[in-house]
């Protein structure tokens, strides 16, 4: 049996009311599929200058989401997902390949694996209401301390706005604590995609 204790620092302070700054669960170094979505899923986008980022990243279904809001009110969706590797596909690579090999590095891993990207326009009202519903989070940046047993899944969030940023990474949102709320915005938010999409597609 596993245990492992999340700890979980900062959020935004133009939507969640609290100091900005940036964390990452302690464990991180020693967890290789962590590791190996730092080396896939990008960070960064382009074009620049823009307003606001925001980027969801699930280990449950190993995907990530990039939300970028332009000067103007432009808003994208960017998605990114493995080629060909359903829920679970990664997990399963990395323990076939650390058993093959046990010094196979994070890098070794990534390499065999090819990422999908999709750009989109986004409503920017529709965005602005699941946006409306993330402020009414609250977190302070000192968290209670909570115990992950056995199997779990990690959700990363981080918020850009050029003069603050934050990361927060927490453990599978199944109760009712500030971070559980932050995850299941996070899901319901992945939930919402095609409705997103199809918001930013409809005729002007």
């Amino acid at each position: 049996m596993i245990y492992r204790i999340a700890v979980v620092c900062t959020l935004i302070s133009c939507i969640l009311s609290t100091p900005s700054a940036t964390a990452q669960s302690g464990g991180r170094y020693l967890d290789m599929k962590a590791r190996v979505l730092d080396i896939l899923f990008p960070l960064d986008v382009t074009p620049k200058p823009y307003f606001s980022k925001m980027i969801l990243r699930f280990s449950d279904s190993d995907t990530q989401l990039i939300v970028v809001v332009y000067p103007g009110g432009k808003s994208e969706l960017i998605r990114y997902s493995l080629s060909g590797m359903g829920n679970g596909k990664l997990s399963q690579l990395i323990s076939k390949m650390v058993a093959e090999n046990t010094n196979v590095t994070d890098r070794e891993i990534a390499a065999k694996l090819k990422v999908d990207v999709i750009r989109s326009s986004i409503n920017h009202e529709a965005l602005s209401r699941s946006l409306d519903e993330l402020r009414t989070v609250q977190i302070s940046p000192i968290l209670e301390n909570r115990v992950a047993v056995d199997e779990f899944s990690e959700y990363d969030f981080w918020y850009d706005t050029w003069q603050e940023s934050l990361h927060y990474t927490i453990t599978s949102p199944l109760g009712n604590t500030p971070q559980d709320k932050l995850g299941k915005w996070m899901i319901k938010f992945r939930a919402s995609v095609p409705i997103l999409l199809k918001a930013g597609s409809a005729p002007k």
